[in-house]
């Protein structure tokens, strides 16, 4: 099997884990006796986890190989989700105090947080080093549609399954995460082509076109996670749904959003090849069409062509966001732009958990019209830069030496 098919079955996997817990999280935080606060405050322990722990994986992945963080980050990601499971099933079963669960639930996710990044930054970074710079966009479009296709499956997994019990679907998906482990080690070469090992990164939040796209990058995922963690409350507050039902109709919002990423990414991105900056000027007013949608149509069927938006935004921004900080990097960075994506996503995902769950409580549209107002202001700065969101002065000399032209 080839590197290139190998990283993105292993994205999907990953993505998998990301997220089979979203529509099972609001009911299982209910079942076990929690608030809304306590899930806000198990997804953002994990994201601040990863933001710590993403440059340390991104510069290990340029030292040691992309291989053996990958191997490391799957083990470990399966045990987390693993762990994840059983206490779970011990807080529905009144098996342990309830304050017990919910740290050792924080526990189980500062693990998943400290994993994630080994596998999301080394992924990234091998793909750089397997595709040129005019083949750049199709490269990270392809870990792109793995999200999405992760996004459809790990959903309708977590819907499906948790018709049997809530918290099987983690289990399913901790092994996949081993047979991901098995794939990687039977198929992914030990010495991965330009990696630059033994030596130390370079990178500066300072290099020409690298803040833009980090910039980018935070706000976009801090709205998507603001939207995770509190949707599920929505619908089932809106619609007066039980437990099943709604991480059934939260399932399919989030194979609405995977399959409209999926298709976005793997027919138009990979078909035009287009620059970051045009990718992120798509992106955004669907977003934030989206949100409008959202609030605005009171049923269900809006519910889902808001998540068909978002899906489809989501593509081209992230897309748009990897290739932008990849190129911007340069070709012996690539380990640690890898890094950097997840730290700057690994932001987004640290505050917005606590803040939307919190603006819930206030109303249950208070996020979304703080999404609204973020899409606006980046809608205004993307359109209104030229100079910050353009290749930098690294991915044209490699772009030269590659006889390819991307801006």
């Amino acid at each position: 099997m080839q590197p290139k098919k190998v990283i993105f079955l292993s994205m999907i996997i990953c993505y998998i884990g990301f997220g089979v817990i979203i529509p099972i999280l609001a009911p299982l935080i209910r079942e076990i006796g929690l608030q809304e606060r306590h899930a806000g405050i198990v997804i953002s322990i994990a994201a601040l986890v990863l933001l710590l722990a993403a440059p340390f994986w991104g510069v290990q992945s340029d030292r040691i190989g992309r291989k053996k963080v990958m191997v490391i980050g799957f083990v470990g990601f399966s045990f987390s989700l693993a762990f994840f499971a059983f206490l779970g099933w011990m807080g529905m079963k009144d098996l342990l105090p309830i304050n017990v669960v919910f740290i050792l639930l924080l526990s189980s996710r500062i693990m998943f947080g400290f994993f994630f990044p080994a596998i999301s930054s080394s992924s990234q970074a091998l793909m750089a080093d397997i595709t040129s710079v005019q083949e750049r966009s199709a490269g990270m479009a392809m870990i792109g549609a793995a999200t999405g296709i992760g996004f459809i499956i790990g959903p309708a997994l977590g819907a499906l399954l948790s018709t049997i019990n809530l918290i099987f679907p983690v289990i399913i998906t901790a092994i996949l995460a081993l047979i991901a482990v098995i794939l990687i080690a039977i198929h992914i070469p030990k010495a991965e082509p330009t990696v630059v090992a033994n030596k130390r990164t370079k990178i500066k939040l300072t290099t020409s076109g690298l803040r833009p796209y980090l910039l980018i990058a935070t706000s976009v995922m801090s709205m998507i996670v603001m939207l995770q963690v509190t949707s599920g409350f929505f619908i089932q507050d809106r619609f007066l749904l039980d437990s099943k039902e709604t991480a059934i109709w939260v399932g399919i919002g989030m194979f609405a959003v995977g399959i409209m990423m999926a298709l976005v990414q793997m027919t138009i991105i990979q078909k035009r090849q287009y620059s970051p900056r045009r990718l992120v000027r798509i992106g955004l007013p669907i977003l934030l069409l989206g949100f409008v949608l959202l609030i605005e149509w009171n049923h269900l069927a809006g519910f889902v062509i808001a998540f068909m938006l978002f899906g489809i935004g989501g593509g081209f921004l992230m897309s748009g966001y990897t290739t932008g900080i990849s190129l911007a990097a340069g070709k012996e960075n690539q380990g640690a732009a890898g890094g950097l994506t997840a730290v700057a996503t690994g932001v987004g995902s640290l505050v917005a958990p606590i803040v939307g769950t919190e603006l819930y409580r206030i109303h249950p549209n208070t996020p979304y019209w703080i999404c609204i107002t973020i899409s606006l202001l980046l809608i205004i700065y993307v359109f209104s830069s030229h100079k910050g969101l353009v290749i930098d002065h690294t991915a044209k000399k490699e772009t030269r030496e590659n006889k390819a032209s991307l801006v």
